[in-house]
């Protein structure tokens, strides 16, 4: 078994418009401080996802580049349905997971079916949720940006990934509000930014995680230091601003 990690980026140019990027790169520069070899590899419609993928990232991108790729997705619903239960670890932002939900009903249109990865419903509304967002998870808290038009309805055995302390998020759940939505090693979420460089925490139980299931051995240590400072001063930036202001929603 090689001992490069895997990290694919799945529909980078329809769906990538809101940095995520920035995630796959957040993944491989703390692999590689961590003496971790790692493979990066961009797949795009009708392209084949490696069977030795290690991690999965799907962007975000509008309702059109979602209609427009949600053909070959269909086609690779038993690949995903099979990497998840195996353990493989996804992290789908905004209109990816949404289409990985049960489905989403649109404003305008006919509904698009999603594949049920993950056990969630999205309706789109006309209220905007835009701001900083702030979620408190087993993992510290997952500090971003959320900017999306939808809600979502959690399903049976859906699985919060901590509950929203700033900023409106995704869903409620048990009286509380939510924004990620787990299932194993796949987390679905709104928060964008990209995500992942602001929340080293979050990126590290990821990869440790990947670490595990390989049998490769890897830390964060020394070498991520100046890394976590970097992600430590923007986010006690966006709390002082959460604390600030409020720009939560915005009509449509």
């Amino acid at each position: 078994m090689s001992e490069s990690v895997r990290i694919v980026q799945l529909y980078p140019v329809e769906l990538g418009i809101t940095g995520d990027r920035g995630n796959v790169r957040a993944l491989q520069v703390r692999l590689e401080r961590g003496g971790v070899a790692v493979e990066v590899q961009r797949v795009g419609t009708g392209d084949a996802i490696p069977a030795d993928t290690d991690i999965l990232i799907c962007g975000n991108g509008p309702l059109s580049a979602m209609r427009g790729v949600i053909d070959d997705l269909r086609d690779r619903a038993a690949q995903l349905e099979t990497f998840v239960d195996e353990g493989g670890s996804l992290l789908a932002v905004g209109g990816s997971a949404e289409l990985l939900s049960e489905g989403v009903e649109p404003l305008e249109g006919d509904p698009v079916a999603g594949l049920g990865i993950f056990p969630f419903t999205v309706q789109r509304t006309r209220e905007r949720r835009l701001g900083y967002v702030i979620v408190d998870t087993p993992d510290g808290r997952v500090i971003g940006f959320e900017d999306h038009a939808s809600r979502w309805s959690l399903g049976n055995g859906a699985l919060p990934y901590g509950t929203v302390s700033a900023g409106r998020g995704s869903f409620e759940h048990a009286g509380s509000r939510g924004e990620i939505v787990r299932r194993g090693q796949a987390f679905a979420t709104n928060v964008q930014g990209p995500v992942l460089p602001l929340n080293p925490r979050w990126t590290d139980a990821i990869l440790t995680s990947v670490a595990t299931r390989r049998g490769i051995e890897w830390a964060p240590g020394a070498a991520h230091a100046p890394l976590d400072e970097h992600a430590d001063g923007a986010r006690a930036a966006i709390e002082r601003l959460v604390h600030g202001k409020d720009i939560s929603s915005i009509g449509l």
